[in-house]
């Protein structure tokens, strides 16, 4: 081998745990730099302790060069494939461990470390892809592991975290949809908590496109200079309510970041950002249920009480409002409302009809028919999912707002509409909206009536709900109504392996067959109200 390749070689080398001596430590045979001699201990690397085991050695102790060029390959082949979470190449994340090759029977064999689970298998796919595209590797032979990040978060957190010392309820304002009204949303709900007499802020998460800035105008413009020292930041506010939103820091530049960087971005902003004293932070969450959703969700300090779901009629939203609800079920978040926006388009109103028709001379009987015609609610996008709500997860706080262009004029001119026109329809529904956010969370924090206790036997193999009633798990299981559950196709040993239950109207559990039900009690509880 050149000079050359052979420093490649190294250098390759020492993104799998393996470290050498400088080139000077090769060993030249007749005249060429043909081996490589290993150091006689492990010694530190870049920072770091060499960890992976020798490589085979040849005769007189050289490590045999056709292995070192073999997994030169590989590495080689995996290194435009990058870890989706930590938005770094695998070879240079040095992620890829225990690498052996053998080129003669055309075997590897890795273990690969993911900064998160590779639930749908396209990393392994795509290492797997990269190596056998080399030729020579016919057996390929995968681990793939997932490094914890919780521990990493709550650490980070509990240092960062003096922000939130005085926030007393958090509640997620969320849907796994863009464009449904999720902002309106979070901003009327904030100040309709605010309306009535609450200390309240609001938190943009959306890093790419903050929707904030534009929907409320601060009473003073943030400073970054005056409003950013050492490690805290003062939030802008409106009217008592405090502002915080990456559209504020930076109100010109768009952020162009992988997702990766990301989530310390949004974590670093909510824990310094000095709320102060709040009795409820709203937060905006961007679209989907990717990697700031877990973030903050596994932050110590930041527990999220509550999540609203906002929707609209249509069944495409519908579908989405199911992959939210059982997001959070999976991170332990109680879903406790449904707003269902753009429900319905409101006819002109009473009055306005009566001066119609007196201004044209209209009939009775035309009169009579024009208020019917306008009078009806029109339902543009269908007449929505309220009643399958409830009995999927005992939702029973829904809200169908209007279709109206004066809230959407609103969100445009930094003034929310329930600050603007609070006398109005819509902002009377964002007050119940505000009533029910209020009650829920403090049932889900208040020592009271305890849930129902639901205990599993795995001696007679069912549930005992309350002492008294009993349920077999596939009797149980067949009244979950997620659309990924198949009452048909259960498996004759099917146990839960882990309960918890979600606030005062839930329990989620998870089966022995992977598959996890989100439960209302009302669905299955003799006698709950």
């Amino acid at each position: 081998l050149s000079w050359l390749t052979q420093g490649l070689l190294v250098a390759a080398l020492y993104h799998v745990g393996v470290c050498f001596s400088p080139p000077a430590a090769l060993v030249a045979r007749g005249g060429h730099a043909s081996s490589l001699t290993r150091l006689p201990r492990a010694k530190a690397c870049g920072g770091r302790v060499a960890r992976a085991p020798a490589p085979a050695m040849s005769g007189g102790g050289a490590v045999d060069a056709s292995v070192f060029a073999a997994k030169s390959e590989v590495l080689a082949a995996l290194s435009a494939i990058e870890d989706p979470v930590r938005g770094e190449s695998l070879v240079k994340l040095a992620a890829v461990k225990d690498l052996s090759v053998d080129r003669e029977g055309g075997k590897v064999s890795m273990r690969v470390e993911l900064g998160a689970p590779d639930l749908k298998g396209e990393v392994k796919a795509s290492v797997e892809a990269a190596v056998r595209a080399l030729g020579w590797a016919k057996d390929v032979s995968l681990t793939m592991v997932a490094l914890p990040p919780q521990e990493e978060l709550r650490e980070a957190s509990r240092r960062e975290a003096d922000g939130l010392k005085g926030v007393k309820n958090v509640v997620a304002c969320a849907s796994c949809k863009g464009g449904v009204g999720k902002s309106t949303t979070s901003v009327n709900l904030a100040f309709a908590l605010r309306a009535k007499g609450f200390k309240v802020g609001i938190f943009d998460v959306d890093i790419y496109g903050p929707s904030l800035p534009t929907m409320v105008r601060p009473e003073k413009p943030f400073n970054p200079h005056e409003d950013i020292v050492g490690n805290a930041i003062t939030p802008p506010t409106c009217m008592g309510v405090k502002l915080m939103s990456v559209g504020f820091i930076n109100p010109q530049d768009s952020f162009v970041l992988r997702g990766a960087k990301v989530s310390p971005l949004v974590q670093q902003l909510v824990t310094t950002t000095q709320w102060g004293e709040l009795d409820y932070l709203i937060i905006d969450m961007p679209p989907g249920t990717g990697d700031i959703h877990l973030t903050l969700s596994q932050m110590e300090e930041f527990n999220i009480d509550a999540a609203v779901i906002v929707t609209t009629p249509q069944r495409l939203s519908f579908i989405d409002v199911v992959k939210g609800v059982e997001m959070f079920d999976k991170v332990g978040v109680p879903s406790i409302a449904v707003v269902e926006n753009m429900a319905y388009l409101e006819g002109p109103g009473q009055s306005a009809t009566e001066a119609f028709v007196k201004k044209h001379l209209l009939s009775e009987e035309a009169a009579a028919e024009l208020q019917e015609l306008l009078g009806e609610k029109q339902m543009l996008f269908g007449q929505g999912h309220r009643q399958r709500l409830l009995e999927m997860w005992g939702i029973e706080n829904s809200f169908s707002m209007p279709l109206s262009p004066l809230v959407a004029s609103q969100g445009d001119s930094g003034t929310p509409f329930v600050v603007a026109h609070p006398d109005g329809e819509v902002a009377k529904l964002f007050g119940e909206l505000a009533d029910a956010v209020v009650k829920e969370v403090r049932e889900i924090k208040e020592e009271g009536a305890a849930p129902p206790s639901i205990v599993y036997n795995p001696t007679t193999k069912e549930f005992v709900i309350n002492d008294k009633q009993r349920m077999k798990p596939a009797e149980l299981r067949k009244l979950c109504r997620s659309p990924a559950n198949d009452p048909a196709r259960l498996p004759a040993d099917l146990a839960p392996r882990d309960m918890v239950p979600l606030g005062k109207y839930a329990i989620s559990i998870v089966w022995s067959d992977g598959h996890q039900s989100l439960m209302p009690y009302r669905a299955f509880v003799e006698g709950y109200e």
